[in-house]
């Protein structure tokens, strides 16, 4: 599935990592500012109770919340069980985190949300109202739980992204390495065929060089067996020249 697959994931896990960004102006007044006043706790509150808990509860919205990570698990089931066994270590760990993140969201995050009051308790109520000093009220501990759930469903999703980075990485490097031997070993076949073509051009002349002298050493052992019999024939010549000049001679005696 490769590049496709891993930018779906990112893609999904990424939107949800935005979602809970934007919790942020309510999460930080209860995890990183101290001291916690009834003020951030009335923030939060009404954060949490009008704005994100409408949200969920609507249809549309929840559908496309659970639908990106539905999606996002789905394919890396996919990509878990189609590709190499080398995908486990990073697609595997990723299932363990969207499900991780599945659990803490239903049994942590929504569970609270959810147990929130309808209304924040009056200021001239008998009831005194909600105080971090204590830490046992009730208001308190669930805003508490919500924010700590978030905090860990945002590092639960940046590692998925993380995890997904690293795959596609060396899915990249394997394959930069695959080509590298590719080319290696053309430019290796490329180099014998050279050789080979060199090896036979010497060769061949090698053979010409042969060849011609073969037909030079020929050429010369032709001249000299031609050689006696032209003198032969002088010789033969000169002699019947000398008897006709001889029996000449004796006639005109």
């Amino acid at each position: 599935m490769g590049g496709p697959a891993t930018a779906v994931v990112v893609g999904s896990t990424s939107f949800l990592l935005g979602t809970l960004a934007m919790h942020w102006t309510a999460d930080h007044l209860l995890l990183w500012q101290s001291p916690i006043t009834p003020d951030s706790l009335l923030r939060s509150y009404t954060y949490y109770s009008r704005s994100l808990l409408p949200v969920l509860n609507s249809p549309p919205h929840a559908v496309i919340l659970y639908g990106a990570g539905l999606i996002g698990s789905a394919v890396t089931l996919l990509k878990a069980l189609g590709g190499r066994e080398s995908n486990w270590l990073f697609d595997g760990a990723s299932l363990f985190l969207f499900s991780s993140a599945g659990l803490v969201y239903y049994n942590n995050a929504l569970i609270n949300l959810r147990s929130l009051p309808i209304k924040w308790p009056p200021l001239n109520s008998s009831a005194p109202p909600p105080s971090p000093i204590s830490g046992t009220d009730k208001i308190f501990l669930s805003l508490r739980e919500i924010a700590s759930s978030h905090a860990i469903l945002a590092v639960a999703l940046v590692g998925v992204i993380l995890l997904q980075s690293a795959q596609y990485y060396s899915e990249r490097l394997e394959e930069r390495e695959r080509i590298e031997e590719l080319d290696a070993k053309i430019q290796r076949r490329i180099r014998k065929r050279e050789l080979a073509v060199k090896e036979g051009e010497r060769l061949r002349k090698a053979v010409e060089v042969a060849a011609a002298g073969q037909a030079s050493g020929s050429g010369t052992n032709g001249q000299a067996s031609s050689s006696p019999s032209t003198s032969t024939t002088v010789a033969t010549n000169g002699g019947a020249s000398t008897a006709s000049v001889s029996a000449s001679t004796s006639a005109k005696q």
